[in-house]
């Protein structure tokens, strides 16, 4: 059995970061979900490039703890083609398809692009969400903050049934004054799962304020979780 891939926190973000534009390889979309009654879904890609592409994708199943992040090799779901060959400005279609049965909850995977050794260097890393029999109601977010060694740590529970994802993570003190931490997306928290942001300075430094963020393409109001809140703003 292969053994979990770890990812610490700055290799994740990093797999997040997509420049398939620099690159000359697009991919669309950049998530990919599943419903209750669906058995495969499809994304694209697109060599806009002059010189032919090729490459592998891979899919692997994605947990989540106060620890950090885990992958492993996903065995319910697979990938139609797995090998990729993209001629000069050629598009080719990938299947996700569910092999197994629905799922009892939303389930997470990465799907995980390399460039092959005749490509330029490329890792792209995108979510795909199986959606479980009952209707998503989205995350319901709680937060506690933690003090730790290296320093503040942010950690966020969600109850929810759904995945949340978060941009533009930022402070906001008690006199009203917002300070950007993570700009753009800040990650993913899945349901029934717990993440962890370590944040600057001191857990001190953070009393009396509040935490902001944009919580998918929604505009939700305020969320107040009993120890800190959470407020997620306008996209």
């Amino acid at each position: 059995m292969a053994h979990p891939h770890f990812l610490t926190r700055a290799a994740l973000l990093l797999a997040l970061l997509l420049a398939p534009a620099a690159r000359g390889l697009e991919v669309s979309p950049l998530r990919v979900i599943l419903a209750a009654g669906q058995q495969d879904a499809e994304l694209w890609l697109h060599n806009d490039s002059a010189q032919p592409w090729s490459g592998q994708a891979r899919l692997y199943r994605w947990e989540q703890s106060e620890g950090g992040e885990m992958l492993t090799p996903a065995e319910d779901v697979v990938l139609s083609p797995r090998r990729l060959a993209l001629k000069a400005h050629a598009r080719q279609r990938v299947r996700v398809v569910r092999l197994g049965p629905v799922p009892s909850a939303e389930q997470g995977y990465r799907l995980v692009i390399r460039a092959g050794a005749d490509s330029p260097p490329l890792q792209v890393s995108l979510p795909v969400f199986l959606a479980g029999p009952e209707a998503r109601t989205g995350p319901a977010l709680t937060a506690r903050l933690l003090e730790q060694a290296g320093g503040a740590v942010l950690e966020l529970h969600n109850g929810g049934s759904g995945h949340a994802r978060l941009a533009d993570l930022a402070y906001v003190d008690s006199g009203g004054a917002e300070r950007v931490i993570l700009p753009d997306l800040a990650g993913y928290v899945l349901a029934g799962r717990t993440r962890q942001w370590p944040l600057p300075g001191p857990a001190s430094a953070y009393a009396g304020g509040r935490f902001r963020a944009r919580l998918g393409d929604s505009a939700a109001g305020e969320l107040p979780p009993p120890a800190l809140p959470i407020a997620s703003g306008t996209p």
